[in-house]
C-alpha cells in the first residue's frame, strides 16, 4: 500500500517535486490528510516513489514555505493548521474572527490584575492622574490549539474571572455591560518570539517568526476603553486587506 495516495508520472512535463508538491496539497484540501498528521520522512517518500531524497525535500521546503507543513525538530513533518485569515474591513473580536470561520475559540486565563497605565497607553492617550487599569493576559485557542497571547488593558472596568470564562469573548462582555466598542486603530508588526512565548506556545521556539498587533479602542461617546496586544504564530494566523485604485 502506497504511502501516499499520489502518483508521480515520469513522463510528464511537470517537474517530479511540483507532482508530489501538489499531490500532498490536494490530499489536505480534499481532508484525507488532516491537520496534526505526522507525514512519512522524505527518505520514506524517495523510496516509495523512487525519486531523489533532493526532489522531495524541495518538495517539502516548498510545502512549509506555503505554510501547509511544519517541521518540528526531532520528532517529523506535520501537516499544519489553515491560518486564520483576519480581513481589515471592520472592528472585530479574535473570538469573532474564529467563529465566523466556522471554527471554536477559547481561551486561557493566564492573570487578571490591577495596575497602574503602562508607559504605551500613557504615551497615546491621555488618562486622569492616578488611574488604574484592568489587565487582563489569556492564551488564544482556535479549536483548543493555542496559537497566541493576547494581554488587553481595560479603563475603569472590573472583570471577574468566572465573568470573563462565561463569555469567553471579552467584547461580548462589554457589550452585555452597555459599553460598544465603535472605533479602533490597530498597527501590525513582525516580532520574534520571547521565551516566555514559546515555553506557553506549543510548537513554537526562541527566535520564531510571531504577527504582533496592537490596538487602541473607544467606545460610541469616544472615551478610550481599551488597549490590547496580541502575539500570534505567523504560520496561523494573516491579514488581509483589499484595496481599489
Amino acid at each position: 500500500m502506497s504511502l501516499l495516495p499520489i502518483t508521480i508520472d515520469k513522463n510528464s512535463p511537470l517537474p517530479i517535486y511540483h507532482q508530489l508538491k501538489q499531490g500532498i496539497i490536494d490530499l489536505i484540501k480534499a481532508g484525507e490528510l488532516e491537520r496534526g498528521t505526522c507525514l512519512p520522512s522524505e527518505n520514506e517518500l524517495a523510496r516509495e516513489y523512487k525519486i531523489s531524497p533532493m526532489t522531495v525535500r524541495q518538495a517539502m521546503a516548498d510545502l512549509v514555505n506555503a505554510g501547509y507543513i511544519y517541521r518540528e525538530k526531532g520528532r517529523g513533518t506535520y501537516v499544519a493548521e489553515r491560518p486564520v485569515k483576519h480581513r481589515l474591513e471592520r472592528l472585530t473580536s479574535f473570538s469573532e474572527d474564529i467563529e465566523e470561520r466556522k471554527m471554536i475559540p477559547g481561551s486561557r486565563i493566564l492573570l487578571i490584575e490591577t495596575v497602574p497605565p503602562p508607559p504605551e497607553i500613557l504615551a497615546r492617550v491621555e488618562l486622569p492622574e492616578g488611574v488604574m487599569m484592568t489587565h487582563i493576559q489569556r492564551i488564544r485557542l482556535f479549536s483548543e490549539k493555542p496559537v497566541g497571547i493576547h494581554s488587553v488593558y481595560l479603563r475603569d472596568i472590573v472583570i471577574d474571572q468566572k465573568e470573563l470564562e462565561h463569555y469567553q469573548s471579552l467584547y461580548k462582555l462589554l457589550e452585555a455591560r452597555g459599553i460598544q466598542i465603535k472605533e479602533g486603530e490597530e498597527t501590525i508588526e513582525a516580532v520574534a518570539a520571547t521565551k516566555y512565548f514559546a515555553e506557553l506556545i506549543p510548537g513554537v521556539q526562541v527566535g520564531d517568526p510571531l504577527l504582533q498587533t496592537t490596538r487602541f479602542s473607544w467606545d460610541t461617546s469616544g472615551e478610550f476603553i481599551e488597549y490590547g496586544k496580541a502575539q500570534y504564530r505567523a504560520d496561523l494566523y494573516q491579514y488581509t486587506i483589499r484595496l481599489k485604485r
